[in-house]
């Protein structure tokens, strides 16, 4: 990101404008005129950058260019300092005019230092004798600008430490040019000018000799060329802001945390050695009321730091004064307070002042602000940063922790509260505080009420951090959480392991909730009901993290029938999704209505109403609960439950399972047909699955939402991002739910080359992966569908729906049989019999999507009947009576031979007439007629 800057931005600016206007000014050098240029910008603001540009410029076109820059503060410059500097390059001139010997004496003689200091001169604001030069320097000058032809360009840096003969130099010029062509660019920070400075600016400017040139902040597109990012760049809005528009501190952010490479390095230390710079005139006490204001952070005032830098309130309040002097802190407009000038500045100050001294004036700020009343989000980083665990592991660190924790959550960041929780977690390790029920100090299986640190202090930062999708912090803190409990006997650890390996679960990291739980139910054997409750959990595990376990696994939770309420519940719910998928459905039936009833007499707000032990598991089980009814049809149940698990998820705070919540009532809203709801449902689990980091989920939503808009009118595409993370035991291959919602869409646009890719990956529709069986009849009939759309044969994918249906006799797959045959139907013009199929489907699965598609269907294929009937009168209204007589005998199914004996002609004689009315008719088959005759009958 960086590695280019460095060497580029140092012969080069991104301030086009600034550098258009110098250029113009120096242009009219050559034109022999004299110009006055005040370049003013804040530390890092670009102005030594900008001047190197002007001056290789300059150089280009044939301009003389001299360049002083002033090293130190005002109060120590050598009178003429600058001058000096500059004018020690007259050699570079080469042509005759220029008196070298006398330059030369004149620059010894400004540059050494006098035997006797130089007595001021009377009424001389605050000159010395030693601006007597200044007709020597004067003239000194005009004689240079005339042996530079094309002009002099004078560039004298950094001049807020010119000394007051400079100022006074810089004045003369100002008011009496020296003429022939020579542009004066002094640069300085308007914060630290001398007064005499901006007198005599300000004087020029008022003459009409003086031009101003103010660097204002960086715009965006600035900072993204400066950088080489492109403007839509996720992180460049971010380092703008930090950066305040600064180039200097725009580049050290942008290095900040990349590689060590030589350019980042570069970047770095340029920061580095320009802040050193700037505060190593600092005296002792100002650098203390520096490093303690640095302590505080963002914002202190006067009491605060004297109280921690340990000086008097005078002491305190002459350092900041001359901190403020050297702009290195400002007054925070309206508030009454004091900031640094810029974040990085208070990060140099903080990391230069000694560790111990550090700590201990943490702990000095700490006292002081919480006697003030600060809010304990502000105390925090004092409790942290204020030494040792060992010597600060109080109760009231804890207790500030806690309510920083607190406040940091409702502040919206979890970040923050994450890291004042491990700190707390360390505290009480530290102190080697016990954790069980028997201890003289709340363990964390205690309520917030009776100890600083507990399950209902990290459990709502863990479901924040999940509900984010922010793993690595999570992952860190779980660790934390865990060492405190690791010393707890496995029963009173059940509390923090059962839901740490839920949430984790829900963010796809099941083998890691895996890796929580199985140690511990080993521990657990013969416990009872924690067992039972831990056993079932390890198999819900799996079904969040968007997988469905063995059969054979969750078969064997049958045998925890003691076990409480809610995990007896729990345990149905999810024998009953596994034989769902399974096939087994009679089983499926039983297993979802015993698990409904329990878990509908449950009410988690009572005490004990949840079964005690599990009760974190109350919404995910009725979400379980939900899914399996969603896939056997059960819209109406599984509505009600995915409603119930939702509100129980938002009463607890369980962010973290919206995504997962959200999708299946959005999924379900779909199924049943109540399409507007479905799309609002669809778009807040969208937003929730992207803050959660899960892909998956947000292509599920997407899903539902295409099919959805599809059924609703709008078929614009809406092409699938990836594939559903469900399998069976992980090794059956089956089509995605995403796919059929997908698959349904495209149909609805007509377009049945996209559902046919969507629904055989493979290619070969005769090697397409075998379904689940509750999915199978769906499908196949999508297939079907699919096959009519393209030209291709769909009898066997009806007669594939048909053998499903009737295995599995459920009455959706049944419903999606019939539509199948009415494809299949439909594309043999039989519309007469596709329609009665497509109506029996709709009495099957009345007002749902499909049901809805069943009807649509069921009305294209009776008006296709009708416009058949329509045109078989038309057709048969051209038969002579004759032809008539023989048509409506052979639709009868009588053969030929038959038909001559009844109506007394030859054979031969009948073939003729047949021929004619296949013509007349537009039928080419005895078959054809039939079915011709039968409509018409």
């Amino acid at each position: 990101m960086v590695t280019a800057l460095a060497p580029r931005y140092a012969r080069t600016t991104v301030r086009r404008k600034e550098l258009e206007t110098l250029r113009r000014l120096v242009r009219s050098a050559a034109a022999g005129r004299d110009a006055t240029v005040e370049l003013a910008g804040d530390p890092g603001s670009g102005k030594t950058a900008l001047l190197a540009a002007l001056a290789a410029e300059a150089r280009d076109e044939g301009l003389v260019v001299l360049r002083g820059m002033y090293a130190g503060t005002a109060g120590e410059q050598t009178p003429f300092w600058p001058l000096v500097e500059a004018l020690g390059g007259l050699e570079t001139l080469g042509a005759p005019g220029v008196p070298l010997s006398e330059a030369a004496g004149l620059l010894r003689r400004l540059a050494q230092p006098p035997e006797e200091p130089d007595a001021p001169v009377p009424g001389g604001r605050g000159l010395t004798h030693r601006c007597q030069y200044f007709a020597e320097l004067r003239s000194l000058l005009a004689e240079c600008v005339v042996a530079a032809p094309r002009g002099l360009l004078l560039v004298l840096d950094d001049f807020h430490w010119a000394d007051p003969c400079s100022i006074g130099l810089l004045e003369t010029l100002i008011r009496r040019p020296v003429g022939g062509g020579l542009v004066t660019v002094v640069a300085h920070r308007p914060r630290q000018a001398p007064v005499g400075l901006r007198l005599a600016v300000r004087h020029g400017v008022e003459l009409g000799t003086v031009e101003e040139i103010g660097l204002a902040p960086l715009t965006l597109a600035q900072s993204a060329e400066l950088l080489g990012m492109a403007p839509d760049t996720p992180a460049l809005g971010r380092l703008h802001a930090r950066s305040c528009g600064s180039p200097l501190y725009l580049t050290a952010l942008a290095a900040d945390g990349a590689p060590d490479d030589p350019a980042h390095l570069a970047v770095r230390r340029d920061l580095e050695t320009r802040l050193l710079a700037e505060c190593a005139p600092l005296t002792a006490a100002e650098r203390l009321a520096a490093q303690a204001a640095a302590v505080l952070g963002d914002t202190f005032d006067v009491e605060t730091v004297a109280a921690v830098a340990r000086l008097t309130h005078g002491e305190a309040c002459r350092a900041l004064g001359s901190l403020k002097g050297h702009d290195l802190v400002r007054t925070v407009p309206g508030q009454g307070t004091l900031t640094f000038r810029h974040e990085l500045l208070r990060q140099f100050l903080y990391a230069d002042a000694d560790a111990c001294w550090r700590a201990a004036a943490h702990r000095r700020a700490l006292a002081q602000l919480a006697a003030l009343g600060v809010p304990p989000l502000d105390l925090a980083p004092h409790v942290v940063r204020s030494g040792t665990l060992a010597t600060l592991a109080t109760p009231a660190d804890r207790a500030v922790l806690a309510a920083a924790v607190k406040e940091a959550l409702t502040a919206g960041s979890s970040a923050l509260a994450a890291e004042w929780t491990t700190f707390a977690l360390r505290l009480q390790r530290a102190a080697g505080e016990r954790t069980g029920p028997e201890a003289t100090t709340p363990g964390p299986a205690e309520s917030a009420d009776t100890g600083p640190v507990d399950r209902d202090l990290w459990l709502p930062v863990v479901r924040a951090l999940a509900a984010e999708g922010d793993v690595p912090r999570l992952r860190s803190l779980v660790r934390e959480i865990l060492a405190v409990y690791a010393a707890l006997p496995a029963v009173e650890r059940v509390a923090a392991v059962a839901p740490l390996a839920l949430i984790q679960a829900t963010l796809g990291l099941a083998e890691e909730a895996q890796g929580l739980v199985t140690p511990l139910l080993t521990a657990l054997r013969g416990t009872g009901a924690q067992e039972a409750a831990l056993h079932v959990q390890s198999q819900l595990v799996w079904v969040l993290a968007g997988r469905l376990p063995p059969r054979a696994d969750v078969e064997v939770l049958a045998r925890y029938t003691a076990a409480t309420p809610l995990t007896v519940g729990g345990a149905l719910a999810l024998r009953g999704l596994s034989a769902v998928f399974a096939g087994d459905l009679c089983a499926a039936e039983s297993h979802m209505d015993a698990s409904g009833q329990l878990l509908d007499g449950l009410d988690p707000a009572t005490p004990g109403g949840a079964g005690g032990e599990g009760s974190d598991a109350f919404a995910e089980y009725l979400m379980v609960l939900a899914c399996a009814e969603s896939a056997m049809g059960w819209y109406g149940p599984a509505q009600a439950h995915v409603e119930r698990a939702l509100a129980e998820a938002r009463l607890r705070g369980d962010a973290h399972l919206l995504p997962v919540l959200l999708n299946v009532l959005a999924y379900v809203e779909y199924q049943s047909g109540r399409m507007s709801e479905a799309l609002e449902t669809a778009q807040e689990a969208r937003g929730a699955a992207e803050a959660a980091g899960r892909d998956h989920l947000v292509t599920l939503a997407d899903a539902v939402t295409a099919a959805a808009w599809a059924w609703l009118g709008d078929t614009r595409p809406r092409r699938p991002r990836g594939e559903d993370q469900w399998t069976v035991g992980g090794d059956v291959p089956r089509a995605t739910v995403i796919a059929l919602l997908h698959a349904e869409a495209a149909l609805a646009a007509g377009n049945g080359a996209t559902a046919l890719a969507l629904l055989m990956p493979a290619r070969d529709a005769r090697r397409v992966p075998e379904p689940a069986p509750i999915l199978a009849a769906r499908v196949y009939e999508l297939l079907a569908a699919a096959s009519v759309a393209t030209g291709v044969d769909a009898a066997e994918w009806a007669e594939r729906a048909a053998s499903v249906a009737a295995t599995v006799n459920v009455a959706e797959q049944r419903g999606h049989a019939l539509l199948a045959r009415g494809h299949a139907l439909l594309a043999r013009a039989l519309p007469d019999q596709a329609a009665r199929c497509y109506h029996e489907a709709y009495g099957l699965l009345g007002e749902t999507a499909a049901g809805m598609r069943a009807r649509d269907l069921a009305r294209t294929a009776d008006l296709a009947v009708c416009s058949h009937e329509a045109a078989d009168a038309d057709a048969l209204a051209e038969l002579t009576l004759r032809e008539r007589e023989v048509a409506e005998l052979a639709g009868e199914g009588l053969k030929t031979r038959d038909i001559a004996e009844r109506l007394l002609v030859s054979p031969r004689t009948v073939d003729v007439h047949l021929t004619r009315i296949y013509s007349k008719l537009g039928v080419n088959t005895r078959a054809a007629l039939v079915r011709l005759m039968a409509r018409a009958a």
